[in-house]
């Protein structure tokens, strides 16, 4: 277990040092797709909009919540914020440096972390919805992903 803690800080650090830049578009992102959000303004807006979509929320929410729940009773994982200076992992060497911030100061088993699963399950159902209406209505999925200029290829038979 000590060795995918390792690798959950590894990536924390990663993060933190590599996209310091971006920290308010994560904290946004997560903010914006977490479950409060979701059962109180994302479900009503998407249910009347599509309601296949809104349904789809609710689930994700809902299975992906438990499946968190479930996993954090199974592995127990520590919030790397706290094994980093509980471990022996690292030896004499310096533990890694992590920033703390308010939607990781809680209190209870931190991995796998329930922040990332629901945005990660929220986000997936939103996007795919936004491009299947993208589709509905004959825009190109790819124009909202990427512009490559120059002619369209030609099919031949």
């Amino acid at each position: 277990m000590d060795l995918l803690h390792s690798w959950g800080v590894g990536l924390a650090v990663r993060l933190q040092t590599g996209y310091s830049g971006y920290q308010g578009l994560f904290s946004l992102a997560s903010t914006v797709a977490d479950l409060h959000t979701t059962f109180f303004w994302w479900f009503p807006v998407w249910f009347h909009l599509r309601r296949d979509t809104g349904l789809r929320l609710i689930w994700v929410a809902v299975i992906g919540d438990w499946l968190n729940l479930v996993l954090k009773w199974v592995l127990f994982g520590q919030r790397p914020y706290w094994w980093v200076h509980e471990t022996q992992f690292y030896g004499a060497g310096p533990a890694p440096s992590l920033q703390q911030f308010p939607i990781t100061c809680e209190t209870g088993p931190g991995s796998p972390s329930g922040h990332a699963m629901a945005a990660a399950g929220v986000w997936y159902v939103m996007v795919t919805a936004l491009l299947s209406m993208a589709a509905e209505r004959k825009y190109p999925a790819a124009v909202f992903l990427c512009w490559t200029p120059g002619p369209s290829p030609q099919r031949t038979t």
